[in-house]
């Protein structure tokens, strides 16, 4: 299978420092629909950038729905780089609607790891998930939240404990 191209202009113009090229060339990669201007678009958001460029890439990534796409946001999700967009990113998983329940153990992870508002989100994307692994695959994500629930805070706590609940 051919891995799509990265066109330079649009690679150019995600990092020019006018707001209206850089929206132009999220609009072209929104009708173009390629996966590997995802780094880039992280990237992007970490840099701060305006805010109407700033809502331009949260809102693409919140409505992409190629199952494609899933190892780029988790990638970025587990890269400490992103740490200040974490919780941004994971706003876009949840809106997004895409199946991340393959990656389960990475947002309990965050729910265990992660201050509050950042726990949060992960535990949104996990609670709007339809599907959840079978019961082998998630012994040692039980035994984990297990590990933990007893040191939890109250907010985490709720969060674990209904996790567990989900997972039955």
């Amino acid at each position: 299978m051919n891995k799509p191209k990265i066109n330079s202009e649009i690679k150019n113009n995600l990092f020019s420092p006018s707001p209206e090229v850089v929206i132009s060339a999220i609009q072209k990669i929104k009708d173009k629909g390629n996966k590997e201007y995802l780094p880039m678009l992280f990237e992007l958001l970490l840099a701060g950038p305006e805010m109407e460029v700033r809502k331009e890439i949260l809102k693409l990534l919140g409505t992409i729905k190629d199952k494609e796409t899933i190892p780029a946001y988790i990638e970025a999700l587990q890269n400490v780089k992103f740490k200040e967009v974490k919780k941004e990113i994971l706003t876009t998983c949840w809106q997004n609607g895409l199946d991340f329940s393959e990656y389960l153990d990475v947002f309990v992870d965050i729910v265990i790891d992660c201050d509050w508002e950042i726990a949060f989100e992960a535990f949104t994307v996990i609670e709007n998930q339809n599907y959840f692994p079978p019961e082998e695959e998630l012994r040692n994500i039980k035994l984990k939240i297990a590990g933990v629930l007893k040191t939890a805070d109250e907010q985490k706590r709720y969060f674990l404990e209904e996790i567990l609940k989900m997972s039955r």
